[in-house]
């Protein structure tokens, strides 16, 4: 009996053998495909990018003269001491921690969609609310790790898990909400540690129509932009040109037709000229999509410049030059100069991003002495990313604040950053202050005096926390010099061009100069920009 199981068993086996070598494995197979070559991108797949990320940190903000606390949870009190030993190592954290000219703060702030590790970000800080932190002006924040939000319920976790996307640290800026009510930020504070990611999803992934669209991408933007991961993912890199314009990038992309094909390529141009010259709600994407067609798109174009209507002959013009076309130039230099047009500022955008640098700084120094605000801004800023010798540019205590002076006519105007890059910008310097002057701040604590005849201007300051004065120093009366005086650190170091100052924060001499020009105490219009934004600020987390 035993014999006979035995021959069973050894027949079964054979039948299995038998039955899987007389039969190969099935592998799938791929349905027929067929390329549509008048398809874009956009049409047959999703683009997925990385969005905005709100992140938060618990740091230390130091030199607040007693207005800070002792008081910090265990729990982060015992982070703050690893990673103070972490990073100095020299010196004892809880003497840190424990200083009156210190306080333990929540920083919290939102990562750019897109963004890249050159990006920056502001900051909002929040002192503990189970300490005793009376007011964050006139400080640093130490350098922090920012994480992203969480769901994890203690510090502990916070710390251990979550993931470091960003760096935090920089003077602290105090804005004034009314009353004794204040908001803290650091301007430009954040600084992205990683990369976001931009990745195309095929509606049906298969190699061909992968292959093609990474093909197409690479044959217009260069080689290794677009990276086939596999049938239904392609992922992006930014080209040089567009790091600047990282969605503008984007929507090139998407507005790509498969057909590598000329006849296809022009009838396609043809159909979005009809765009522009109906000025349709599409005609920046048709604009967008004929940049993308490129260099063949140029016949179709160039007649268009001549175009009566100012819209039309806008966006010929601007299309022209992102391909690099200077015929186009003639127009967006008449765009800029007629008070009129309504394109102004984008045909100022344009130039300082696609025009050749020559011709670039000579219509954006022609813009720099218009009397609207927002024109000369925009130039300005054009002409700093072209490293322009127009701006010269000086530093105050140790970057916390930049001074940019403006060659320039038109009317002199002082206007100040209060947002990313906290920078004083001066159109049409030098600017001086006028003689006989006497300015308190709002608190008393600063005071800037020169009497009829004097050669010099003395400014002098209450000490934040002991009974004595600091100063007077003496400045001339040319305004970036006393901003210099006011703002840089009294203890430079020896043998420096750079001369002592009363170490006054970014945020009180924007108040001052506030104060500077109500009183008709400046030989200028002053300005100044936007208030940060203020991101609501996180929950703050438990010590255990």
């Amino acid at each position: 009996m035993k014999r006979i199981l035995n021959l069973l068993c050894v027949l079964l086996l054979m039948s299995v053998i038998s039955f899987w070598g007389c039969t190969p494995p099935q592998q799938p197979t791929e349905p027929d495909i067929t390329i549509n070559p008048r398809d874009t991108i956009g049409s047959v797949t999703q683009y997925f990018v990385t969005e905005t990320i709100p992140v938060r940190g618990i740091g230390i903000v130091a030199g607040l003269a007693g207005t800070g606390s002792s008081e910090c949870p265990p729990g982060v009190r015992q982070e703050l001491e690893k990673y103070i030993w972490k990073q100095v190592g020299s010196v004892n954290p809880r003497s840190i921690i424990d200083s009156m000219d210190t306080a333990v703060v929540e920083i919290s702030g939102v990562i750019p969609a897109l963004s890249l590790p050159i990006d920056i970000f502001d900051l909002t800080l929040k002192p503990l609310s189970s300490t005793q932190t009376t007011s964050l002006d006139g400080g640093y924040l130490y350098t922090a790790e920012m994480k992203e939000q969480s769901r994890l319920t203690n510090v502990e976790q916070f710390a251990l898990f979550s993931k470091t996307l960003a760096m935090a640290d920089g003077p602290v800026y105090t804005q004034e909400t009314g009353g004794s009510s204040q908001k803290w930020f650091v301007l430009g504070g954040g600084r992205v540690q990683e990369s976001g990611s931009v990745k195309l999803i095929l509606d049906r992934p298969n190699f061909i129509t992968a292959n093609a669209i990474r093909n197409r991408i690479n044959e217009r933007f260069g080689p290794k932009t677009a990276t086939a991961i596999s049938t239904a993912e392609i992922s992006l890199s930014f080209p040089v040109k567009y790091i600047g314009q990282r969605q503008k990038f984007i929507r090139l992309v998407e507005s790509l037709i498969l057909a590598e094909n000329p006849v296809i390529q022009n009838e396609y141009a043809q159909e979005l000229i009809k765009n522009i010259l109906s000025k349709s709600d599409d005609i920046e994407n048709a604009e967008i999509a004929l940049e993308g067609i490129g260099r063949p798109a140029l016949d179709s174009l160039a007649p268009l410049l001549d175009h009566p209507d100012p819209t039309v002959q806008f966006h010929t013009a601007r299309c022209m030059l992102n391909i690099g076309d200077d015929r186009s130039l003639s127009v967006l230099r008449s765009i800029v100069a007629d008070e009129r047009n309504p394109y102004r500022i984008e045909a100022i955008r344009a130039v300082g991003q696609s025009a050749k640098r020559r011709d670039a700084m000579l219509i954006l120094t022609s813009a720099l002495n218009d009397p609207r605000i927002q024109v000369r801004l925009e130039a300005y800023e054009m002409l700093v990313s072209l490293n322009s010798s127009v701006v010269s540019r000086r530093s105050v205590a140790n970057r916390a604040f930049l001074i940019d002076s403006v060659i320039c006519s038109g009317p002199k105007m002082v206007y100040v950053y209060r947002q990313k890059s906290p920078k004083i910008v001066f159109f049409g310097s030098p600017i001086s202050c006028k003689k006989n002057l006497f300015i308190q701040s709002e608190d008393r604590s600063v005071t800037i005096n020169s009497l009829p005849g004097d050669k010099y201007i003395s400014v002098s300051r209450t000490h934040p926390n002991r009974p004595r004065v600091l100063g007077p120093l003496l400045s001339n009366y040319e305004l970036s010099s006393l901003i210099k005086t006011l703002g840089e650190l009294p203890d430079v170091k020896q043998g420096s061009a750079t001369q002592p100052g009363l170490a006054i924060s970014y945020s009180e001499i924007i108040r001052i100069l506030e104060t500077m020009s109500k009183q008709e105490a400046i030989l200028a219009q002053f300005i100044a920009g936007p208030e940060p934004e203020s991101e609501p600020v996180l929950q703050e987390l438990p010590a255990n």
